[in-house]
């Protein structure tokens, strides 16, 4: 009898041991990716997207290297995203809303309207991955790297993928998950003045801009800091332009259908490669550089400068830079009045040829001019109320708000 006791007792502690297991196995996915048949945890089988929730069983998501990876096929393709697939070989092109981006099997690497950016899924590569139960093969993406470049909003919570309009309220609080509980497509705080701008040690501004924006936008003052610009009789180029820039920030920081960074508030330098990588890794919709000229003292004039031989892989959203430079050239001279010096080619620029969105530099007017000098330092907020507004009204006719 005593025998059979301690038989029944082994039993139950064993049972014990197997439940629990069972339970934990639940959240894991057997996978072959990459050729390796794998037990994978952070199986999510819940996405919401665009607000409508969707169950997927034959695809979950999980987590490889501490990232969450899921189906292109099952999330972003098919959707109410609407994103255009081509499968060509070994390579997925994605468009969607004027971005097209291009993914090639076993690569890190992503080529976003034709500009390679390199290892730019992380550690993750895309794969075509087979799920062991269900028999699904699909491609398999690092999930808040490929929404970052479609600029498709993304959200880890409380074991369900948020995709596109399905923001949380500010107020609610997001539970951590691995490395990717964070929104990728807004910022929800505001600068409230230059004087609390958040500067790198390489003296970039990232202030965050208001929340919620549809255009991104970055705004150049030129040179600053250390880097005086040009200097006429009275006044040096970085005080003017950033005078230009903070007048504009002014209306920006109301208008809440942009989303502005600023590579500088205050008296900074960034280097011309901080300034095109905020940028770039921003994804901004628009950039716009502000400087102002100088020559020979009988010098006069407005013009803007914009690359000519990055039209096509600058180009976003229907709109290119040359379009940009002549809007902004147009809007300047009413501004400014000055003299008609039309649109300048350069190719040599860094600001120009490291951006890959419609770019421009606007050089107000000359300061090497005493004419001109005093009528621009007298001018720097109605320029910067009459640039707000000439933007505006170019993403307006451009239906980009």
């Amino acid at each position: 009898m005593k025998r059979l006791i301690k038989v029944w007792i082994l039993l139950l502690l064993v049972m014990c041991m197997i439940v629990p297991a069972r339970a934990h196995a639940a959240g894991k996915v057997k996978v072959k990716y990459h050729g390796v048949s794998k037990n994978y945890s952070g199986k999510i089988t819940t996405v919401y997207i665009n607000g409508k929730k969707k169950t997927i069983r034959s695809g979950p998501v999980f987590k490889k290297d501490g990232t969450y990876v899921g189906s292109l096929s099952h999330l972003l393709v098919n959707s109410a995203f609407k994103v255009k697939y081509k499968n060509s070989g070994k390579k997925a092109i994605l468009t969607y809303k004027g971005k097209k981006l291009t993914l090639v099997d076993g690569s890190r690497n992503v080529v976003v309207n034709g500009v390679k950016e390199k290892k730019a899924l992380g550690t993750i590569a895309m794969r075509a991955a087979r799920y062991t139960s269900s028999g699904y093969t699909g491609w398999i993406v690092p999930l808040k790297s490929v929404c970052k470049r479609l600029r498709i909003s993304y959200q880890v919570k409380s074991g369900a993928i948020y995709l596109g309009k399905t923001a949380l309220p500010a107020s609610t609080s997001k539970t951590k998950e691995g490395s990717d509980n964070t929104k990728t497509s807004a910022v929800n705080t505001k600068t409230s003045s230059a004087a609390s701008a958040v500067t790198t040690s390489n003296s970039v501004d990232f202030s965050k801009p208001s929340a919620n924006k549809q255009v991104i936008l970055v705004l150049d003052a030129g040179h600053g800091g250390v880097d005086s610009g040009a200097v006429g009789s009275k006044y040096k180029e970085k005080n003017l332009t950033l005078a230009i820039i903070l007048a504009a920030k002014q209306y920006f920081d109301k208008d809440t259908r942009f989303k502005v960074y600023y590579t500088r508030t205050t008296d900074a330098y960034p280097s011309l490669s901080d300034r095109s990588k905020l940028a770039n890794n921003n994804n901004a919709d628009l950039f716009i550089s502000v400087h102002i000229n100088s020559a020979s003292s009988s010098a006069t004039g407005t013009e803007t400068l914009y690359n000519n031989s990055r039209l096509g892989t600058t180009g976003k959203n229907g709109v290119n830079s040359k379009e940009l430079a002549q809007a902004m050239q147009n809007a300047v001279l009413k501004s400014t009045g000055f003299r008609d010096r039309g649109l300048v080619n350069r190719t040599g620029l860094w600001v120009l040829n490291k951006t890959t969105m419609p770019a421009c530099l606007i050089e107000y007017g000359f300061i090497s001019n005493s004419k001109e000098e005093s009528l621009m330092y007298a001018s720097t907020s109605k320029y910067g109320k009459d640039l707000y507004e000439a933007i505006a009204a170019f993403a307006k006719a451009k239906g980009l708000i």
